[in-house]
């Protein structure tokens, strides 16, 4: 009875949300495609017998939920919330819930972040998986490969775990037709939220402050268009007759793959660490809404006040991924700029102190090879910028 009723709200020629009805678009026009339906459908017959079933959600700010004045209200806690009323017995205990989302981070930390968000919070590998990185990546090869491996991993991970690619809206756009082409590849969902909000206020059936608090984070009713949007796929999906299971490409599409990508948490035995003058625990990492801690705990940070030797790595690895703190403008203490070299050649310079910061992350890729081999890494102040502070966040590499 319950997916019948909620078949009848979804499929209808539009759908009015929210007490004031301010958003009135057709909530069809949001489903690019189906992709392979075998994986969700058995999650869905799962969660209709009771069987536990585990979602995640892992995205930037928008899956975070910012943009309503409770974080609650985004779009992955409301889907959630009606994914269970929909189809779940009972009081939908059997689905149990991972609210992933970071602000401002981008496929390629997402790749990093993957297994300590995700897979760990939830004791293994999800059997629904949406990915929302379409506002935060930049659209270049960089962003492509690291949603390319969150897709491939998940679903090389678990034959039950089914992937859904999510592409939010912004008024500057989204970079949806970049990864189209890797959804397509790995036959997975899609839902593409962007051109169905710009068509309706572009006809004025909805204004941009009714969808929009600002260029990207919706209001709670935008939020419920895109959890009504990800509830019309299960709609379409549980209606159609059940896939074959798909084979995850031999193959990936874009190379070299950033597939495997494991975070650095100290040495292993593929890394050993010097950390030098970066020897302290920075407490001002970003932190996650639904914790209220910081999500990045083992990091590696350098004082103003710290004086010595700089950070130094011998690894193992094919890519190496460097996240870095850019510190909030407010703070007291000042970040300067940091020189990293690799194998003795510098391969950049990095602002931790740069105009606009709120203790965000940015993300560098420093090596990038078609083969794994053995590599130096040396991080230091750059001239100008010894008495200031540097956090390295986190690393990721991949074999």
């Amino acid at each position: 009875m319950k997916t019948k009723k909620i078949l009848g709200l979804l499929l209808g020629a539009s759908l009015m949300m929210g007490a004031n009805a301010t958003i009135n678009i057709n909530v069809e026009e949001t489903l690019v495609s189906t992709g392979n339906n075998y994986r969700l459908k058995t999650a869905l017959e799962k969660i209709k017998k009771g069987e536990k079933v585990t979602l995640a959600a892992l995205g930037g700010s928008v899956t975070e939920g910012a943009g309503p004045e409770k974080f609650t209200d985004g779009y992955a806690f409301q889907f959630f919330r009606a994914l269970k009323a929909a189809y779940a017995p009972g009081n939908g205990e059997n689905v149990i819930f991972d609210g992933a989302g970071l602000s401002g981070t981008p496929s390629q930390l997402g790749i990093v972040r993957y297994k300590q968000d995700v897979v760990d919070v939830l004791g293994g590998n999800p059997d629904i998986l949406i990915i929302e990185f379409a506002v935060n990546d930049a659209g270049d090869d960089f962003s492509a490969r690291g949603f390319e491996a969150l897709v491939r991993d998940a679903l090389s991970a678990s034959p039950e775990t089914a992937v859904i690619a999510l592409y939010s809206a912004a008024t500057y756009g989204n970079t949806a037709a970049q990864k189209k082409p890797i959804a397509n590849h790995y036959q997975i969902p899609q839902v593409d939220i962007l051109p169905v909000v710009k068509k309706g206020i572009s006809s004025g059936k909805v204004k941009e402050k009714d969808y929009y608090t600002d260029n990207v984070h919706p209001t709670k009713d935008g939020h419920q268009f895109m959890s009504d949007s990800l509830m019309n796929l299960l709609a379409v999906v549980d209606k159609a007759a059940k896939d074959s299971p798909c084979a995850v490409p031999a193959e990936s599409l874009k190379n070299p793959s950033f597939s495997g990508m494991k975070m650095i948490l100290g040495d292993d035995e593929n890394v050993k660490i010097s950390a030098g003058a970066f020897n302290k625990k920075d407490g001002a990492t970003q932190t996650l809404k639904k914790t209220n801690k910081g999500d990045f705990p083992q990091n590696w940070y350098k004082s103003a006040s710290s004086k010595g030797e700089s950070f130094k790595m011998d690894i193992t690895c094919k890519n190496l991924i460097l996240t870095y703190k850019v510190q909030g403008s407010w703070l007291s203490e000042k970040f300067g700029s940091a020189d990293v070299y690799v194998d003795g050649k510098k391969v950049g310079t990095y602002d931790g102190g740069a105009a606009n910061g709120w203790n965000n992350c940015e993300a560098r890729l420093i090596i990038d090879e078609k083969s794994a081999a053995k590599h130096s890494v040396e991080i230091k102040m750059a001239p100008g910028s010894e008495s200031k502070g540097f956090t390295i966040v986190c690393m990721g590499y991949s074999l």
